[in-house]
C-alpha cells in the first residue's frame, strides 16, 4: 500500500514539473522576441544619430570659430581703448593736476594721479623712448609734488602750538582721561586726519616718501613751539599759580585752596609711583622683597617747602617740561596711528621727536652744570634737589619707554645718566668737602668769635658745635628721604658693594634693606671723615680743656642727632655697635677733659707728699711749699674759670653733667687740702693765699660755660 502511494506522489510531482517547464519555455520565447525588437530600434537610432552628427558638426565648428574671432575683436578694441586712454591721459587730467586738490575732495585728484601712473607704467614697458612717457612722467611728478604741498598745507592749517595753560592741563589731567579731551587731538579734526591718512597711504603705496619728512618736521615744530611757550611761561610771574581746567574746558570754580605747581607735581608722581607699585605687586606678589613702597615724601623738595632756591626752581620747571614732552609724545603717537601707515611709524616718530628730545637733554646738561657749580660752592641743598629730580625721572621712565623706540630711549637716557652722574658727584664731593675741611694752621688764641686758619673754615671761639658738624648732620638727615635713589647710585660703585657683600654674607636682604644698608655705608664714611676733621680742628685751640670740650660738644651732637633722626638705625645696618662706639667716645672724651685738671689737682693732691702740720705749725721751708700750692691752685683755677666760662656747651644734660663731674673730681680733694692747711700759719697774710673756700670753688665750677656771670 505504501509503495503505491509513493508512486502516485512521484507522478503528481512529475506532472507539475512538466507544467512549469512549458511555462518557462513560453517566457523564454517572449523575451527573445522583445530582444530582437529592441535591437532593431537601437540600430535604427544609431543610424539616425550618425547622420545627424555628420550634418551638425561642421556648423558647430564654424560657429566656434566665429565666436573666437568675435572675442579677439573685442579684446583688441579694449586694448586699443586703453592704449588710446594712456595717450590721452596727460590731456585729460592736465587741468585737474594744475588746479591741485581741495580739502575734503581729495578722491578725484588721486584718481587723476592713478590714471597718470598707469600711463607711465605702460610707456615704460612698451615705448620707453616716447615723448608721451616724458610728458606723463613730468605731469605725474608735478601732481605728487602738489599732493605733498597739499599735505603740508593741511597740516599747517591745523598745526598750532599749544598754549601753556593747555599743555599744563594735559600734564595735570587725570590719567584716565580720554584721548578726545586732549587739545592736541582737537587741533586735527577727524575729517582732516582722515584726509591726511588717505594722502599718506597713497604716497606710501606709490613710493613717494616725502610725506615722512613733511609730517615729521611739521609736528616737530609744533612740539618745539609748545615746549618753548611753556618755558617762556615758566619765566613769567604767573608761573605756579595757573588754574586747572575742567574736562569740558571751563575753569574750576571750587572753593578749595589753590594748589601750587609743587603740590600738583607731587600728586602726579605719587599717582605714577602707586601705579608702578600696584603693577609690581600684581606681578611679583609676596615672593620677593619688593623695594618700592609709597613714600609720603614723594614731593620732597617739590612739596616740603616752597622753593627758596634757584636750583630747586630750575629742577621743578625742568620736571614740568619733561612731563610736557612725555604728554606731547603720547598724543603724537595717537596721531601717527590715525594718519601714518604703520610701517613708517618709527621713522616718523624718530624725526618728529628728535629736536625736542635734544632740547630736554641739553637743558638737563645746563641745569646739572649749574647744580655742580652750586655744589662746588658747598650749597648742598642743590644736591638734594638733584636726588629728588632723579627719583621723579626714574618714576617717569616707564611712561617714556612705552612711547619711545630704542633710538629715543637712548637719547632720553642721557637725561637720567646726567642726573645720576651729578648726584653721584654730589655725594662724592660732600665727603671730599668734609675731608678737606680738616686742613688748617697752627695754634691760635681765643680772642675773637671765630678762629681763622689757612685752607679751611673757621672754628668757634666758644668751642660750641662746629658749623661743619651741624651742616653735615643736616645733609645726612635729608638723605633719608632719598634712600632708594641713593642706594641705586651707590650699588654701581665697587667700594660700596664690596662693603655690602661683606655685611650681607649669609643673609637674605630685600631691595629696601639693601638700599638702606648702602646709605648706611655712605653715612658711616661721612661720619668717619667728620670725626677726623673734628679731632684735627680741636688742635687749633691752645687750651687742652677747650680741645676736649670742642670734641665733646661735636661728638655728643652727632650722637643725639643720629638718634633723633633715626639715622642711627640705618648706620647700625652696617655697623651694629655704632651707637655704643659713640657713647664710648663721649666717655673717653669726658675722661680726657677731666685729665686736663691734672695740673691743678697736682697742687692739692695727694696730701702724702705735703708737709704735715704739728699743732697748726710747720717749718719755715714747709711754709713756702704751702704758699706755692695755694698760689698755684688759685692761679690755675682762675685761669680755668676765665677760659671755660666763655666756652659754650649747648646741650643742657651734657653741660650739667660736666659741671657735676668737675665738682666731684676737684672739690673733695680741695676740701681735704683746705681742712688741713687753711688754719696753718704759713704766712702773715693768709687771705692772700687762702682765697677760696670749698663752697667758693663749687660756685666757680658751676659758673663754667656761662659768660654772663
Amino acid at each position: 500500500m505504501s509503495g503505491l502511494e509513493n508512486t502516485l506522489q512521484i507522478e503528481i510531482k512529475l506532472e507539475k514539473e512538466k507544467t512549469n517547464q512549458a511555462l518557462l519555455k513560453d517566457h523564454v520565447e517572449k523575451y527573445s522576441e522583445l530582444t530582437q525588437s529592441m535591437s532593431k530600434i537601437l540600430n535604427s537610432f544609431e543610424q539616425r544619430l550618425g547622420k545627424l552628427e555628420h550634418t551638425i558638426l561642421p556648423v558647430y565648428n564654424i560657429t566656434k570659430n566665429l565666436q573666437k574671432q568675435q572675442q579677439n575683436l573685442d579684446s583688441t578694441l579694449q586694448c586699443m581703448e586703453q592704449v588710446l586712454s594712456h595717450y590721452d591721459a596727460s590731456q585729460d587730467v592736465c587741468n585737474l593736476i594744475h588746479q591741485g586738490p581741495s580739502e575734503g575732495n581729495i578722491g578725484s585728484f588721486l584718481d587723476g594721479l592713478n590714471k597718470l601712473k598707469k600711463a607711465k607704467d605702460y610707456f615704460l614697458n612698451n615705448n620707453p623712448q616716447s615723448v608721451e612717457l616724458e610728458n606723463v612722467t613730468s605731469l605725474f611728478n608735478n601732481g605728487c609734488e602738489t599732493l605733498n604741498n597739499h599735505f603740508k598745507s593741511l597740516l599747517r592749517k591745523h598745526n598750532t602750538p599749544l598754549k601753556p595753560v593747555d599743555l599744563l592741563d594735559m600734564i595735570y589731567i587725570e590719567e584716565d582721561s580720554s584721548n578726545e579731551d586732549c587739545p592736541s587731538i582737537k587741533q586735527l579734526p577727524p575729517s582732516a586726519r582722515e584726509e591726511l591718512n588717505v594722502i599718506a597711504q597713497w604716497l606710501d603705496n606709490n613710493l613717494r616718501r616725502e610725506y615722512v619728512q613733511i609730517f615729521g618736521d611739521e609736528r616737530s615744530e609744533v612740539i618745539m613751539r609748545s615746549l618753548q611757550n611753556l618755558k617762556d611761561h615758566q619765566k613769567s610771574g604767573s608761573w605756579g599759580n595757573e588754574p586747572l581746567k575742567s574736562r569740558h574746558g571751563y575753569g574750576r570754580t571750587d572753593a578749595g585752596p589753590k594748589k601750587t605747581t609743587s603740590a600738583r607735581l607731587q600728586q602726579i608722581f605719587e599717582r605714577k609711583a602707586n601705579k608702578m607699585l600696584m603693577k609690581a605687586s600684581q606681578t611679583l606678589g609676596q615672593s620677593a622683597g619688593l623695594a618700592m613702597r609709597k613714600n609720603s615724601s614723594f614731593g620732597d623738595i617739590l612739596a616740603a617747602e616752597e622753593y627758596g632756591n634757584d636750583n630747586d626752581q630750575e629742577l621743578e620747571k625742568y620736571l614740568v617740561l619733561l612731563l610736557g614732552l612725555q604728554k606731547l609724545l603720547v598724543w603724537e603717537r595717537q596721531l601717527l596711528n590715525d594718519i601714518i601707515p604703520p610701517s613708517r611709524h618709527n621713522e616718523v616718530f624718530s624725526r618728529l621727536s628728535q629736536q625736542s628730545i635734544e632740547m630736554v637733554v641739553r637743558d638737563a646738561e645746563q641745569i646739572t652744570s649749574k647744580v655742580m657749580r652750586s655744589i662746588s660752592r658747598k650749597e648742598w641743598s642743590a644736591a638734594l634737589g638733584i636726588f629728588s629730580a632723579l627719583k621723579h625721572v626714574q618714576i617717569l621712565q616707564p611712561d617714556i619707554d612705552r612711547i619711545c623706540d630704542a633710538t629715543q630711549k637712548q637719547q632720553l637716557s642721557g637725561v637720567l645718566n646726567r642726573l645720576q652722574q651729578t648726584a653721584s658727584k654730589g655725594l662724592e664731593q660732600f665727603i671730599e668737602s668734609v675731608r678737606n675741611d680738616a686742613g688748617g694752621g697752627g695754634m691760635v688764641s681765643m680772642t675773637s668769635s671765630t678762629i681763622s686758619y689757612g685752607g679751611g673754615s673757621n672754628v668757634p671761639r666758644d668751642a660750641t658745635v662746629y658749623e661743619l658738624t651741624s651742616n653735615t648732620i643736616w645733609f645726612l638727615e635729608q638723605l633719608q628721604e632719598h634712600c632708594d635713589t641713593i642706594g641705586g647710585l651707590l650699588q654701581t660703585e665697587a667700594i660700596y658693594t664690596n662693603d655690602l657683600d661683606r655685611i650681607a654674607t649669609h643673609k637674605s636682604v630685600s631691595i629696601e634693606q639693601k638700599n638702606k644698608a648702602l646709605l648706611g655705608i655712605y653715612v658711616r664714611k661721612v661720619l668717619a671723615e667728620l670725626n677726623y676733621t673734628i679731632a684735627t680742628k680741636s688742635e687749633q685751640y691752645s687750651d687742652a680743656a677747650t680741645k676736649q670740650l670742642f670734641k665733646l660738644n661735636n661728638t655728643h651732637y652727632i650722637l643725639k642727632s643720629l638718634q633723633r633722626s633715626n639715622l642711627i638705625d640705618i648706620v647700625a645696618l652696617t655697623e651694629h655697635d655704632c651707637e655704643r662706639r659713640y657713647q664710648k667716645m663721649i666717655q673717653d672724651l669726658k675722661k680726657a677733659y677731666l685729665s686736663s685738671w691734672s695740673k691743678l689737682v697736682s697742687f692739692i693732691h695727694p696730701l702724702d707728699d705735703m708737709p704735715r702740720p704739728i699743732n697748726g705749725k710747720v717749718k719755715d721751708k714747709e711754709r713756702a711749699t704751702i704758699k706755692d700750692r695755694f698760689s698755684n691752685f688759685n692761679k690755675e683755677l682762675e685761669d680755668a674759670v676765665k677760659i671755660q666760662r666763655a666756652v659754650s656747651v649747648p646741650d643742657v644734660l651734657l653741660r650739667e653733667g660736666i659741671k657735676r663731674d668737675n665738682t666731684e673730681h676737684i672739690v673733695p680733694k680741695y676740701n681735704a687740702f683746705f681742712e688741713v692747711y687753711s688754719d696753718v700759719q704759713f704766712s702773715k697774710n693768709i687771705d692772700k693765699y687762702v682765697k677760696y673756700r670749698p663752697s667758693d670753688v663749687t660756685t666757680m665750677l658751676n659758673n663754667f660755660f656761662d659768660d654772663t656771670v
